[in-house]
This record gives C-alpha cells, structure tokens and sequence, in this order.
C-alpha cells in the first residue's frame, strides 16, 4: 500500500505520479524515512546589514531620513550615484561605471539602469554604499516593437497576446519544493490555480544543457555547440526569447550568481546583451565589492539577493504590462549548494506571486516557475529517493484566470498532462504555441515527436525514447540490484572505468589527468521499461532472464545497467547507464555520466562540462 500523510496541502495517496502503461513514475514520500535525517534541517537566511539609507521607488531613489537622522544626525553631508554599464565592448564579464557622478541630498530621479550609491559625512569620508538597478523606459526601443508587433498581429493574425515571465529556481527539485517551500506551493495551487507537471523530467545533468531544450527545443550538442569552444558566445542562437523580441516583445534576461551563470560558466557568455533587459552588468559590479556582502554572501546590506532580483523581475512587468513582454529570471545561489536553504527561498517567491497577482500584473501573463534539476551532490543524492528527485525538477504554469474559462480543451489537456511524462522540449513547443496562439488544439498528436505543446494532450503511450529521455535519467524505468558475482556486474564497471579514461586521451589531457582506477563499486542495476510495455523472450544470459522475467520472452537483446562507482585518485563518484547489446557483445554509454559528490577544485586544469566531472588533476 502507498503511504498516505499530509505534507504541506498536498496529500500522498497515488502509487503513481504517472501511471500509463508504458511509464510509472512513484510517488515517494517527501519526508520518507530513508532521507527524514537529511531533509529535516531547515536554514533561514536573515540579512544582517546595517538599515538601507536609500530605496527605490519607480524611477526614483528615495533617501532614508528616519535613519539618516536618527544614526548620523548632524554628520550626513551628500550621497553619490555613478552609473553601470556593460559599455561597448564584447566580454561578457566586464562592466565599467560612468566617468562623471551625480551628487544629490535629496530624493532624485535617476537616469542610469544600474547604480552605485555612495553617501559621505561632512569629512567626505564614506558611510554607506550600495547598488541599486532599476527599469527604466526605452522610448526609442518601444517604438521600434511596437512597430514589430503591429507587423506580427498582421501577418500571424495571434487569437490572444499573452506575456511571459519565466522564474527558474537552480537544483529545487518536485519533493524539495514540497518540503521547503510549503508558502509558495500553497500560493501556487490554491489562489493561482497553478498546472504542476508532476512527470516533468530533466533531459540532461547540469542548468544549461537543461535551459537549452527548454528555449530553443534542441539538445546543446544540436544547435550545434561545442562545450571544447568555450570561447565561442552564445548569440548566434535562436532562443526563444529572439522570437518573442522579433514579434514586438520586451525582453528580460537576469540571473544572479554571475560566476556560475548557466551561459557564462567556463564559457563566454552573450557578446550582444541578449534582453532588452539584461541583469549580468550590474550583478558583476555587486559581487565585486565585499563591502556590501553580508550573511554568508545572501545580502546586500540589509536586503535579500533573491529578493532584490525578483524585485527587478516585478518592475519589469509593471512597466510594460501594456504591452507585450517575455522576461526570463534564473536564481542559483541560494539554492544550488544546499538542499536546507531552499526554506529561505519560501517567502521571498510566495510575496512576489502574491504582489504580482494582487496587483494584476497576471491577468495576461503566464508565469512558469521552474527548476533545472534537482540537487546533484552530497548525501541524499546517493539515495534511491535523492536519484529520483535529482531528475524531476519543480514545474508550475499559471495562465489567466480567464484563460481557462475561455479555453476549457485546452484547459483539460493541461490538468491530464500534469500526471503525463513531460521534458524542456514540451516547454518550447507551449511557448512558440503561445507567441503564435491559434485558439485549438486541432491536429493529431505523433508520439514520437519529442516535444508537444502542453496545450495538447500527451498520449498515454509516451515512452522516455519519444521524449527524448535518455535512459540514465528516465524515471519510468524499474530496476533491480545484480549479484556481485554476475558476470555483467564486473562487466559493466570496467566498461565504464575504460570509458571514462577514454576521455582523457580523446581530449588530449592524460599528462595533466590522472588515470583512475576502481576505489569501490557502489551498486549495479538492471533498468527496463514498464513490464507492461514489453513482452520477454529467453535469453541467453540466465541472470538476466530471472532478473528481467521468468518463462516471457523479450523483443530485442539490448540490457542497460546502471553503475555507481567510486574511482581513485580523488574519491570521485560517478553514476551512469551503459548498454549492453547481446547480439554483438559489446557494451555502449546510454547517456550522460553524473558525478554525485562535489569535486571542488579537483578539476581546474581543465574546461568543458564532462571533463571538469571526470578529471582529477596532477597537482
């Protein structure tokens, strides 16, 4: 029987978060008992800096003159603004300040996006400093959309505009949203009537070959881009947000974090701002002053990093929430390192939905609150259950309240594909649906496409393969432990240890990469598809045979085991899925290789997403 408790509003009573003949995804316990030692700890951040002399207000910056007249008194003499920019260079990891200041004592309107603020007593010594960004009008560019978007509605005829605001969340997994962040779940569900894909499964491992199917519909490597060129930017891409910039829509880019950024991490980032909007300036310019930092690097001074971001996201609607806009946020500090921090995110995003809404600024707007994956290191990754959670990221889509009134079809097939096996790729179809929207869902629906726009139903008869989910990170799949003493178990370890060495000699780096060996093996499994998808066939391998299916006979004579190892030098441990075709006898990778313990600065001597996992650097 499937445990049954109440968990934030939200009851576990399914077996199943998708249950269809070729796809059973279970529905675990957020706090089972296998994990409740790792998960029960909560962290809260709270800011610890001095009270902040300056806010913001609209287009202006407001001085704090309780507090200026309360702690300074007679000392306070003048403040200082100087404005940020990306300037017109290329490198993606500059920003430079404007050469003259503007001096103020008084509330003032600014006229620079991003600013830091300095204020001096009456010695012209320093007394406060912080950094401000804010939205401002774009006369020039406005027109220059309206004009697109006027050729849009010409030419695609749309049946609605709505805009789009996407708010990603690094490593929040379904289960740890469901434990951390209860406030904005709740939120979600009950007053925004939020979809929740529950089958939403991660394509690849890390954020950006995550973001990339979701806003271009392709794999990293079919754009195509090489992670070996890491010199080479990102614009020549069409992302998503290019159509929705080329329609009439203004755009926003931000994420925080800038040394970690999905698209600047051992790469070069854009060379062309790619928003209208773009953050990456100005968080440069604050993560370089330590001065301002406090609480373990979460603040800024007295305010919340996470809440000064989405902040910046909720200006960005109210000043164009007449006309059309795409904004794309990604945060990853506070939750990329620590599955306990994720509680601190709770109020910060459930205030900014309920703000949003109480305000109006979703009545024609989607929003999509998303995660990449789950957590991908540390204890509770080497869990059954932390596996699991580490592929099915959280995924919410609100539409307008009227929205599903107006279009109950399309309505119904977002509620019956919250329980569907769902990826990136449907994401990207939902959202060209959404630019270029018909109003129906006429039209069949192939299987074997690997992305379908939400606003269709997902056939029941979806497998991983149609979705494009290789099998190192299918959830549908059962599986069970080999003996230690089968011959696939020695097998399928040394495959991978000879692969993983492989890379190192492909990649021209054996004389600054260790060769590793085996420290131990963790585990062995064999991995398949829903009994119920394939019938069996005797085989000529018994262990297989008694493990896969007594007496039945199976289609083809291809196994896929998943091994957990632990090599040296270095303690690395890795997991991954290879595959074993009985016909040749040969063994292949079935997808990527996680690693599952952090690897710090083992691997600085070298650059790309898969050697930076693997290798371990003679020092």
């Amino acid at each position: 029987m499937a445990k049954t408790r109440v968990v934030n509003s939200s009851t576990v009573t399914s077996h199943y978060l998708v249950d269809t003949e070729v796809c059973r995804i279970p529905n675990v316990d957020p706090f089972d008992l296998s994990i409740y030692e790792l998960v029960r700890y909560k962290k809260f951040i709270k800011c610890q800096g001095m009270t902040s002399l300056t806010f913001q207000e609209g287009d202006r910056l407001r001085l704090n003159m309780d507090v200026i007249n309360t702690k300074y008194k007679m000392k306070f003499s003048y403040c200082e603004y100087y404005g940020i920019n990306r300037g017109n260079n290329t490198d993606d990891n500059k920003y430079q300040y404007t050469p003259n200041g503007t001096i103020f004592n008084k509330d003032i309107v600014v006229t620079e996006q991003f600013i830091r603020v300095k204020c001096y007593d009456k010695s012209h010594s320093v007394i406060y400093s912080n950094y401000h960004a804010f939205i401002l009008p774009q006369p020039t560019r406005l027109q220059q959309l309206k004009t697109r978007f006027s050729k849009h509605k010409e030419e695609k005829k749309p049946q609605e505009t709505l805009n789009i605001v996407m708010i990603g969340v690094d490593s929040v997994s379904r289960l740890n949203h469901i434990r951390n962040m209860p406030k904005t779940r709740d939120y979600l569900l009950r007053h925004l009537d939020a979809i929740e894909l529950q089958g939403y499964t991660k394509v690849a491992d890390c954020t950006m070959v995550n973001i990339i199917p979701m806003t271009t519909g392709r794999f990293a490597e079919e754009l195509p881009w090489d992670e070996n060129k890491s010199r080479e930017p990102f614009d020549k891409y069409n992302f998503i947000w290019k159509n929705f910039s080329s329609s009439g829509y203004s755009t926003l880019y931000a994420e925080d974090y800038p040394w970690i950024n999905g698209f600047n991490y051992f790469k070069s980032g854009f060379h062309v701002p790619p928003a209208d909007h773009y953050y990456r300036p100005f968080a440069l310019a604050v993560e370089g002053d330590n001065s301002v930092w406090t609480s373990k690097h979460h603040c800024v001074g007295d305010r919340f990093e996470t809440t000064m971001i989405l902040n910046y996201t909720t200006d960005f609607m109210k000043l164009y929430h007449k006309v059309p806009y795409f904004g794309f946020s990604f945060l990853s500090r506070l939750t990329h390192d620590l599955i306990s921090y994720t509680a601190s995110a709770d109020i910060p995003y459930s205030n900014m939905f309920r703000d949003i809404h109480k305000q109006g600024l979703l009545n024609n707007t989607v929003l999509i609150f998303f995660s990449d994956h789950g957590i991908r290191f540390g204890k509770i990754r080497q869990t059954y259950i932390g596996k699991l959670e580490e592929r099915l990221p959280m995924m919410f889509l609100v539409f307008p309240k009227w929205f599903y009134k107006k279009y109950p079809q399309i309505t119904q097939n977002l509620k019956i594909n919250q329980n569907r096996l769902t990826t990136p790729f449907d994401i990207y179809e939902t959202l060209k649906d959404i630019l270029h929207f018909a109003g129906d869902v006429k039209g069949d629906v192939d299987v074997k496409q690997r992305g379908i726009s939400l606003f269709k139903e997902i056939p029941e008869s979806r497998t991983c393969d149609h979705a494009g989910i290789l099998p190192h990170w299918c959830t549908c799949m059962s599986q069970q432990e080999l003996p230690v003493n089968d011959r696939f178990y020695n097998m399928s370890v040394n495959y991978l240890i000879d692969y993983i060495n492989q890379q190192f000699v492909l990649n021209n780096v054996t004389d600054i990469c260790w060769s590793l060996k085996l420290g131990r093996t963790k585990s062995v499994h064999i991995i398949k598809n829903n009994d119920k998808l394939l019938k069996f066939k005797k085989t000529r391998n018994e262990v297989i045979n008694r493990i896969v299916s007594y007496n039945e006979k199976r289609v083809d004579s291809k196994f896929i085991f998943q091994v957990a190892i632990s090599l040296m030098p270095g303690s690395g441990e890795f997991e991954a899925a290879v595959l074993y075709d009985e016909t040749t006898g040969k063994f292949t990778m079935a997808g990527d290789i996680s690693r599952i313990n952090k690897y710090g600065h083992d691997s600085d001597c070298v650059h790309g997403n898969l050697l930076r996992k693997l290798c371990f650097c003679r020092k």
